[in-house]
């Protein structure tokens, strides 16, 4: 009995020294598994190992990173709005004006004008069928007349008669461009619709009351409101929105023999030019 038991604890303890001898030396016996060298951390060195040297390790200092740096500010948000600017110098400079200054304009020209811009959308002449309802000619003779009112009329032919020809080509340029971009922006300056400007347009070209009006004024300001009248109808044809099917090539021609013999306007060059390209399209 002493023996059979001596035989299982040798058995044992023979099994559990395999059992150990596998898991310290299991490389031998399975080739396929190899052990990864750990790398060390890259923020700990090591400096050489020397005989009889004790090794210190030393720890790097960790660096920032490296930031994107914020990107530019938008072209917006670093030049001001120069167009607006030009607006409002030209209303400026009429509010020191000893002749504006009689009409005893609340808030200033600026917010004046912007109300009769308002009113003018609000009522648009006719600019179909004109010829064929006496009333509506009648009323269209007299629509600025009718819809400005006596006062704003005055008003405006008195800004025509004081200002030189140089400030209002300047003034009729930015207000144009302006009134542009005001009425096509939601939440615009002015509280009109994008087809105010084109109505208007053709009321000068064609209309018999429109066209009165222009023979009424003087040269630069009827070669103007002509030119502007031309380039929003232009405009219209690019956008295809032209409703009216107004046809500008008779109206360039006389405009462009009106700009040659013409004396005056800083920008006639421009205007020429740009006329010049629109016919040949």
């Amino acid at each position: 009995m002493r023996k059979s038991r001596w035989v299982v604890i040798i058995c044992a303890v023979a099994l559990l020294a395999l059992v150990l001898a596998f898991f310290l030396y299991r490389g031998a016996f399975l080739p396929g598994e190899k052990a990864v060298p750990k790398e060390p951390s890259p923020l700990v060195s090591e400096e050489p190992e020397e005989p009889g040297k004790i090794v210190r390790k030393k720890i790097e200092p960790l660096l920032p990173r490296e930031e994107e740096p914020p990107p530019p500010p938008s072209v917006h948000e670093v030049e001001p709005d120069i167009l607006q600017e030009r607006v409002e110098q030209f209303f400026a400079h009429l509010d020191e004006q000893e002749y504006i200054k009689g009409y005893n304009l609340e808030g200033g020209t600026y917010r004046h004008f912007l109300g009769v811009a308002s009113k003018l959308s609000a009522r648009p002449p006719v600019v179909s069928g004109e010829t064929n309802d006496l009333l509506a000619l009648r009323s269209n003779m007299a629509h600025l007349f009718r819809v400005m009112g006596k006062e704003d009329v005055s008003l405006t032919l008195d800004i025509l008669s004081h200002e030189d020809e140089g400030r209002i080509e300047e003034a009729m340029e930015a207000l144009y461009e302006w009134d542009v971009r005001e009425t096509r922006r939601e939440g615009g300056a002015i509280g009109a619709g994008r087809g105010t400007l084109y109505e208007y347009a053709v009321f000068f070209l064609n209309t018999v009351g429109g066209r009165g009006y222009l023979l009424r004024r003087e040269s630069p300001i009827r070669i103007l409101l002509t030119y502007y009248s031309i380039v929003t109808i232009d405009r219209a044809n690019t956008e295809r929105k032209n409703y009216h099917g107004i046809d500008v090539q008779p109206y360039l021609d006389l405009l462009i023999d009106d700009l040659k013999w013409y004396q005056g306007l800083e920008q006639k060059d421009e205007y020429l030019a740009r006329l010049k390209a629109i016919r040949a399209k």
